[in-house]
């Protein structure tokens, strides 16, 4: 959408006399990495088989074998910092902002708070400001309500099936995702890796978590930082701590809960009792980035009628990417035709909720989106239209932890989505053959890094809905056994 009508629809829609908004400078490579994705979305409306997107065998990347040291991560994070801090620069300098006497109150050196990963700034901004901002700052190239975002409901499950409640060893999905399996076969738990939570916080002294929250940040509604330190961990509701169990929980209960139990975990706490907003969850984002985090996992977000995306958190689900960190999502629990926002992002992988018998859950959203007009993408690509969500995985009656040291079970692509974020680390596992032998996977960086994940998890589903990606379960059922399957078939895995 046009700079001059976002503004417009956002004057319709929110008729207060000052409102908070996110405006979108133009970091480098954005505009190449939206024209490769809207030849990609050209290229994948014909595909009738999710295997055509498995990424090709490691030999013809002709990529260098050769791990992705500590260092050269920093360094790649810095790069990114650099260009989202250069983009923002014009908006920062600005007089048409820093004159203004909302914006010289939204942080001590009057200046817009900056969102360095995404290349944009947070503010708040008079109407009749807002009005002008298309022809007063032409170097931003979106702007966007910097929206509240409600706390994810917890969605307790009254009664259990049969195959729900005679599963006593373990959660069911564990075993519907292939994770039992993965471990068996590939010794692969999430050896080495690292997973964020992008949540309500979590509960680290919980006996299912205890030891395995690496590093905690909670984060205010104007993304300050408020406490950071494992210490000082809390949940505001405990569906942080539940995600937090289904990614790298272990047995204290007598079952197997998480997918990925040797995994370790970054928690940044964006969202509060009464929720949060764009700007605290963006600021976690680059929060876990600059952690060393392999993947993202968001259990959250806002439900979007509008078809048409082209959303507040792209640019920095772009650089998270570019890094080689991949951003997993729930779709929505608003059913279909509905889907929220980030997960309905194009370069985000969202996750819609499947039963214990293979069914899609009535709550998970999905619909197809279409990209309109942008001027960050060419014309000749637009209208951009592609289908959510990528894939769907466990999400109704989840056994993981909650608060005050208990377990329960819950509904909702919340609980789907970390199933997928820990097949990611299972991926990723540092085990003893990917010691010995060396994994090409482990080598790849940047996009390379989180674009073969993704393909790998994608082009392995079990399709169970209709032929080819659909609303309801994406491409197919979470199948990270055969995902890994493929990894050591086509070399970016060594055999056990």
């Amino acid at each position: 959408m046009k700079l001059k009508q976002q503004v417009e629809r956002l004057l319709d829609e929110h008729r207060q006399r000052t409102l908070s908004v996110i405006v979108q400078g133009r970091p480098q490579g954005l505009r190449e990495t939206l024209a490769r994705a809207a030849e990609e979305a050209l290229q994948r409306r014909a595909l009738t088989s999710a295997t055509d997107l498995l990424p090709p065998h490691v030999k013809e990347r002709e990529q260098r074998r050769r791990a992705r040291t500590a260092a050269q991560y920093a360094a790649s994070v810095d790069e990114l910092r650099r260009a989202g801090s250069a983009a923002i620069e014009p908006l920062q300098a600005a007089a048409f902002l820093t004159g203004s006497r909302l914006a010289r109150r939204s942080d001590s050196a009057g200046r817009p708070r900056p969102l360095p990963l995404a290349g944009a700034a947070a503010l708040e901004i008079d109407r009749d400001d807002l009005a002008q901002l298309p022809q007063q700052l032409p170097e931003a190239l979106a702007v966007f309500a910097n929206r509240h975002i409600p706390l994810p409901p917890r969605l307790r499950a009254k009664t259990l099936p049969p195959e729900v409640e005679r599963v006593v060893t373990h959660a069911w999905g564990l075993e519907a995702c292939g994770a039992l399996a993965c471990w068996g076969a590939f010794n692969a738990r999430g050896q080495g890796t690292k997973v964020a939570v992008l949540d309500t916080g979590v509960e680290a002294s919980h006996p299912d978590l205890r030891g395995k929250v690496a590093k905690f940040a909670e984060f205010d509604s104007k993304s300050g930082l408020v406490r950071e330190g494992v210490e000082h961990a809390w949940d505001a509701d405990g569906h942080g701590t539940h995600v937090c169990g289904t990614i790298a929980g272990g047995r204290a209960s007598g079952r197997w809960i998480g997918v990925a139990p040797e995994t370790r975990l970054l928690v940044a706490k964006v969202l509060g009792r009464s929720g949060g907003t764009d700007e605290q969850i963006l600021k976690g984002m680059e929060w876990a980035v600059a952690n060393g985090a392999d993947v993202i996992n968001m259990s959250l977000g806002g439900l979007s009628f509008d078809p048409g995306v082209f959303d507040t958190y792209t640019a920095a689900i772009v650089a998270a990417r570019a890094a080689g960190v991949p951003v997993v999502a729930a779709i929505g629990n608003d059913g279909a035709q509905t889907s929220g926002s980030p997960g309905n992002d194009y370069f985000a992988l969202a996750v819609g909720a499947m039963d214990v018998r293979h069914r899609v859950a009535a709550f998970s959203a999905g619909r197809t989106q279409v990209v309109e007009s942008s001027d960050a993408i060419d014309p000749k690509y637009l209208p951009l239209v592609y289908a959510k969500p990528d894939l769907a995985a466990p999400g109704v009656q989840v056994y993981s932890c909650i608060g005050k040291a208990k377990w329960e079970h819950l509904n909702g692509t919340s609980m789907a989505t970390p199933h997928v974020a820990g097949a990611m680390a299972l991926l990723l596992s540092r085990t003893t053959a990917t010691k010995k032998a060396g994994a090409d996977l482990h080598a790849l960086a940047g996009s390379d890094r989180s674009d073969t994940l993704m393909q790998l998890l994608i082009g392995s589903v079990v399709d169970r809905g209709e032929n080819g990606q659909d609303h309801r379960y994406g491409h197919g059922q979470l199948a990270v056994l055969s995902a890994y399957g493929h990894a050591v078939d086509r070399g970016y895995l060594p055999p056990p």
